[in-house]
């Protein structure tokens, strides 16, 4: 009897935990934006890259030169990609960054370019996307997994990494310091 008893008991205080740390889970909040991280590229020259869009055109870092770049490293797979979909939507069709010189990019991240052009079709996102089959660029930038987001001075520095998912109303910032930072 006695066994029984103390199983019974792991058992409730089993159930109880378990039940603290769904509430807990379920009631977080969910993170908001991405963290800038202190990348050693920031204040550099970006690494030179030149890459094909989805659609065939060819993309280099010195074509850029004269506008802000986010580069938003995604993939369809990720997650948290899926979360800052809507976002990049926003910041894309937001009137505030048209004739502005901002320019987003989305980059491939160990993707297949069908997964990647039925996802840009699911969440309504028509900026370029380069292809990136052997990750040289993500390699270069330092990306190790999506979503990260590198944004670009116009003379071609790195002025900010951001990994994570992130807000149009961060980007917005990134971006229009960057345009306002040195070049």
């Amino acid at each position: 009897m006695r066994r029984s008893h103390i199983v019974r008991i792991v058992a409730i205080v089993a159930i109880v935990a378990f039940a603290g740390i769904a509430v807990f889970l379920a009631t977080r909040p969910v993170a908001q934006g991405a963290t800038q991280v202190d990348s050693p590229l920031i204040g550099t020259m970006a690494p030179a890259f030149s890459a094909q869009t989805l659609s065939g055109t060819d993309v280099s870092l010195e074509s850029l030169r004269g506008h802000v770049v986010a580069l938003s490293f995604f993939a369809s797979w990720c997650g948290p990609c899926r979360i800052e979909a809507p976002e990049l939507a926003t910041f894309q069709f937001d009137q505030r960054h048209r004739g502005t010189g901002v320019e987003l990019y989305g980059v491939v991240f160990n993707d297949s370019d069908v997964a990647v052009r039925s996802f840009l079709h699911a969440y309504g996102l028509e900026y370029p996307v380069l292809t990136d089959p052997s990750g040289s660029i993500a390699n270069d930038f330092g990306v190790t997994g999506p979503p990260v987001t590198v944004v670009l001075t116009p003379g071609g520095k790195v002025a900010a990494v951001l990994e994570g998912a992130v807000t149009s109303t961060q980007l917005s910032q990134v971006t229009e310091a960057a345009g306002r930072g040195p070049a």
